[in-house]
């Protein structure tokens, strides 16, 4: 806090002195005060905001270029993906201890695991519980501010204790526990007999 108040005060400083009198040094320092004191850097510079969002975004984003290629049937994820947005952007609401909604993807995305195997990397299931749970935190929080320059201060400020933390990272262990009693019950005959059993009709290749 008194950092920023510092740094308003210096740009107000800056500002009552004739541009002509400033110099390239401080004419840049100027500029550096200026950006730092624009909302995005404020939003950067909290701890809290760095737990909750920024770190789950870049291991999401670190997930989605390493697994997304190797997922089959890419359009019906996006069309899951899809339904998990509209159904928290529709269940949402805001109460005493913040916003509040219904995060399908915790069940979506470890059935789809559990039932696809190999067809989707159990991995992938993070980013995109993230994915479908920020872009409804990112509504909530600017209708309630009604888009106000500061409306996504509120989005990851709960830090580690955010939903935006914790709700991939438990999709995730639901994914990878979903994913080795999957791999038992193929090996058992489940949930892939039919494709397995059209795979071994089918005529062999012409070499």
């Amino acid at each position: 806090m008194l950092s920023t108040l510092w740094l308003n005060n210096k740009s107000e400083w800056i500002d009552m002195l004739p541009m002509q009198n400033i110099g390239a040094w401080s004419w840049l320092h100027y500029q550096y005060l200026l950006f730092m004191e624009t909302p995005v850097m404020n939003y950067l510079a909290v701890t809290s905001n760095i737990e909750g969002a920024i770190f789950p975004a870049i291991i999401s984003i670190g997930l989605l270029l390493k697994y997304w290629r190797q997922a089959k049937d890419q359009q019906i994820l996006l069309g899951f993906l899809l339904f998990a947005v509209i159904m928290g952007l529709f269940t949402q609401y805001w109460g005493v201890l913040g916003l509040h909604l219904f995060t399908g993807g915790f069940v979506i995305w470890p059935v789809l695991v559990l039932l696809l195997g190999d067809r989707f990397p159990w991995p992938l299931a993070y980013p995109l519980a993230f994915i479908g749970t920020l872009i409804p935190d990112l509504y909530g929080a600017g209708m309630a501010a009604h888009w106000s320059s500061g409306w996504y201060f509120g989005v990851g400020g709960a830090g580690f204790r955010d939903g935006l933390f914790l709700m991939p990272l438990e999709t995730l262990i639901a994914a990878a526990v979903l994913n080795q009693f999957g791999n038992i019950m193929r090996k058992r005959g489940y949930f892939c007999e039919s494709v397995e059993q059209e795979e071994s009709d089918a005529p062999p290749p012409v070499i």
